[in-house]
C-alpha cells in the first residue's frame, strides 16, 4: 500500500511535469518579418529578419514549415544564410530550414541575412497554404524556431509577416496610366470650353 505522502507525490508528478515542459517550451519565442524585391520578371528576392521575443536562444529556424509539412509552392532558389547559420531546403524542397550550432541567437536580439529566391509572388507567399495535408488553411510563412537543434525541444511556432508588399505592377502599365488621365483631362477641358 501507498502511504498519503506517496499518494500525493505520485498525483503531483505527472502536473509537475506538464508544468516543467509548459515553463520551457514558453521560454522561446520568436517573429521574423520579410522584405521582398522583384529582381527579375517573375522572380523575387525575399530577406528575413529574425527576432528572438524570448528568454533563451535560437539556434533552428525552420520557415514555411510545421512538423511534417512544407508549405512553399515553388522551391528556393539562391538561398542564403547569416554567417555562422547553415542552410537546407527540407519537405521536397517546400521548406527552408537554418541551423547554427555556434552563433545562437540571444534573446531580445534580432538577425538579418536570411534570404532566398523564388517565382512565387509577395501576395502568393501571403496566402493559406492549400493542401492537401497537414497544415492545410495555414499561411504559407509559417515557421518553427527551436532553442539549438531542430525538433530537441517543443520549439515556437509563428508566421513570418511581409513588411510591405512590393509593387508587382509591370512598368509599362504607369505611362499608360498617365496617358489616359492625360486624356481625360484634355477631353473634360475641351468640353468645358465648348460649352461656354
Amino acid at each position: 500500500m501507498f502511504s498519503s505522502p506517496q499518494i500525493a507525490k505520485l498525483f503531483l508528478l505527472p502536473i509537475a511535469a506538464a508544468f516543467a515542459v509548459t515553463a520551457y517550451a514558453a521560454g522561446i519565442s520568436a517573429t521574423a518579418t520579410i522584405t521582398d524585391s522583384q529582381i527579375s520578371p517573375g522572380v523575387y528576392d525575399y530577406s528575413v529578419t529574425l527576432n528572438n521575443t524570448g528568454t533563451t536562444t535560437i539556434g533552428t529556424f525552420w520557415f514555411g514549415w510545421i512538423p511534417g509539412a512544407g508549405f512553399l509552392s515553388a522551391a528556393p532558389t539562391d538561398v542564403i544564410s547569416p554567417t555562422g547559420w547553415n542552410d537546407r531546403l527540407t519537405n521536397a524542397n517546400s521548406a527552408i530550414q537554418w541551423t547554427t550550432a555556434t552563433d545562437l541567437l540571444a534573446p531580445g536580439d534580432s538577425l538579418s541575412g536570411f534570404s532566398f529566391d523564388s517565382t512565387e509572388t509577395p501576395n502568393q507567399l501571403l496566402a493559406a497554404f492549400p493542401g492537401p495535408g497537414l497544415g492545410t488553411g495555414d499561411p504559407e510563412t509559417t515557421s518553427f524556431v527551436y532553442i539549438a537543434a531542430p525538433l530537441a525541444d517543443p520549439g515556437d511556432q509563428f508566421a513570418a509577416t511581409i513588411s510591405e508588399v512590393s509593387d508587382t505592377t509591370e512598368p509599362a502599365t504607369f505611362p499608360l496610366l498617365l496617358t489616359g488621365l492625360a486624356l481625360v483631362a484634355i477631353a473634360f477641358k475641351y468640353r468645358h470650353l465648348h460649352r461656354t
